[in-house]
């Protein structure tokens, strides 16, 4: 037995980026050390992988016209839709609350100038409830906006578009991530395999 047995092997670099920083497409970020020497289990593992990131790349490269055009498609119908009242709205209640939050952070200022301690408890409180109930009035309005572009037909049809031309890479992406939890699995009961039989 060698001394690398748990050395990991170095694969080409379509093999490393999926299997050993694993972050592509978001694959988790974790090194996988390869136990030495690689058994047939681990082997068929690692080449359902790299046929995985093979089929990716093939249909990330096919389909990446298609997907720019719905992403352009999709942002055109996102600009169409009409949320100009919402969006003043919007701004207005900005303003509305960066004006008053002021006032309530100049009063704070005064009452400590003044050493005022029972008007500083006070504003205090005005100015953290004032606070929080910007905070709602703004993250509605932005809430309403979304929920309208949203429910705008052709957004949702764009939408609908982009998910469809996208499911071979949402299936490639699935597929590998399945393959890749397998590996780590097989590696895991082969070593303690190992460890029982050491024992």
């Amino acid at each position: 037995m060698h001394d690398n047995q748990h050395e990991p092997i170095f694969f080409d670099s379509l093999e490393s980026r999926t299997l050993l920083s694993a972050g592509h497409h978001g694959g988790g970020g974790h090194h996988v050390h390869i136990p030495q020497p690689v058994s047939t289990t681990i082997q068929a593992d690692l080449d359902a992988i790299k046929a995985d990131t093979t089929q990716l790349h093939t249909d990330e490269k096919a389909l990446r016209p298609t997907l720019k055009a719905d992403r352009t498609a999709l942002r055109a119908a996102i600009a169409a839709v009409d949320v100009t009242a919402l969006k003043a709205t919007y701004k207005t209640d900005r303003a509305a609350a960066g004006d008053l939050l002021k006032a309530d952070l100049d009063a704070i200022r005064a009452d400590r100038k003044a050493h005022d301690t029972a008007k500083l408890a006070t504003d205090t409180a005005k100015y953290k409830a004032d606070r929080t109930a910007s905070r709602a009035t703004l993250k509605a309005d932005l809430d309403a906006i979304q929920a309208k572009i949203d429910a705008d037909p052709a957004v949702i049809a764009a939408r609908a578009k982009l998910t469809t031309d996208s499911k071979p890479i949402t299936d490639d992406l699935a597929k590998l991530k399945a393959d890749r939890a397998k590996l780590i699995a097989d590696i895991k009961a082969e070593k303690g395999t190992s460890s029982s039989t050491t024992a």
